[in-house]
């Protein structure tokens, strides 16, 4: 490593407005003492760097600033990735080992350290390899602020411990940690397939699963609806077929299909979006036809909304409103997220007419 004490004495001071004489006198030091310090010549006493990361309120490891080898740090973390994915635990552990002790409070090698160990959980069920992967995760987790990745956050880190207990056989402890960490619903379905299949306790395992089927069909459509644009700005038909699967999947949850549900605003949508697609695909029939299709169930649920998971299959009897972004009203919506969103042209400008020829405007 490069040690940088005496660049960054130097610096401190002078970012302080300080004189040499005058960081000398607030230590108790001679004038010549601080000289050799900046000069490279020599090096405070533990006890005085103390002091000065106290007289700067720095800290005594910015003092000492060293840049560290991070090309070496680099390539143990990908020796140990590497070893990992072909499977050869016994050389991963071995540069694990190695990374670890000279390394022992880095991010990178603790956290891929971790996950290694977790995959050779999964694969030998053994208990001294989980109880070493979370041990290593917990130390992660203190280290969490040198974190690049947006991919590493605390709740996966969690969920990731919870995996190694349940590769054990120890669903209790799995659970305990899965519903502490059960932000925004993300554990529930698992959660539920444990109660259900592992605990045989349905009442709790409905619970979470009906918690999860609510995010469920909201986040299939918010997804089908968006891979739609994207294929559509490929110029690729999909964006047809994967809206024609979106509302299947919609009429498939209703428990009675001549009666307005929430899901019917996403269906709207969907044909709405349908129809621009279609037409600008060659298949005029198609595209009036769709739209049709969904400016009547934009009347039907604009003049009754339906803001509960009543006649949704399996959720019907789940209370509490249901939200999203799109708007208040299907209209509203279809204005938002398809003409004011969908490229225009020639296709989007016909349905569009449509669309208002149909409302009367």
């Amino acid at each position: 490593m490069q040690i940088m004490i005496a660049d960054n004495i130097k610096n401190l001071r002078k970012e302080h407005s300080m004189t040499q004489e005058q960081l000398a006198d607030a230590l108790g030091v001679t004038v010549g003492a601080v000289y050799k310090w900046e000069a490279g010549l020599s090096m405070p006493e533990i006890r005085l760097l103390m002091e000065i990361a106290d007289l700067f309120d720095s800290s005594v490891d910015s003092i000492l600033g060293y840049v560290q080898q991070s090309g070496s740090i680099h390539g143990r973390i990908k020796r140990i990735k590497e070893l990992t994915a072909v499977k050869n635990f016994d050389e991963a552990i071995a540069e694990s080992g190695k990374a670890l002790k000279k390394y022992p409070n880095n991010f990178g090698i603790v956290y891929t350290s971790a996950f290694m160990y977790m995959v050779k959980t999964t694969e030998d069920k053994s208990r001294e390899s989980m109880m070493r992967s979370n041990e290593l995760f917990e130390k992660a987790l203190t280290l969490l602020d040198q974190n690049s990745s947006g991919d590493i956050s605390e709740i996966n880190i969690l969920n990731y411990m919870a995996t190694n207990y349940l590769s054990t056989g120890e669903t209790e402890k799995a659970l305990e940690i899965l519903k502490h960490n059960n932000i925004r619903n993300i554990n529930s379905s698992l959660i539920g397939f444990l109660y259900a299949v592992e605990l045989k306790e349905p009442d709790e395992a409905l619970h979470y699963v009906k918690k999860t089927i609510i995010e469920f069909v909201i986040s299939i459509s918010r997804v089908t609806y968006a891979a739609s644009f994207a294929y559509a700005l490929e110029n690729d038909k999909s964006c047809i077929s994967s809206l024609n699967w979106l509302t299947g999947f919609l009429d498939s949850m209703k428990t009675d299909p001549d009666t307005v549900v929430y899901t019917d605003k996403f269906k709207a949508l969907s044909l709405a979006l349908v129809s621009v697609w279609e037409e600008m695909f060659g298949y005029s029939e198609d595209a009036e036809e769709h739209i049709k299709e969904a400016y009547e169930l934009a009347a039907r649920f604009d003049e009754a909304p339906v803001f509960s998971s009543k006649g949704i299959m399996f959720i019907d009897d789940v209370d509490g409103l249901l939200i999203d972004s799109f708007g208040k009203t299907v209209y509203e919506a279809v204005e938002n997220y398809v003409f004011d969103k969908a490229p225009k042209n020639k296709a989007s400008r016909k349905i569009k007419k449509m669309w208002e020829d149909l409302n009367g405007k």
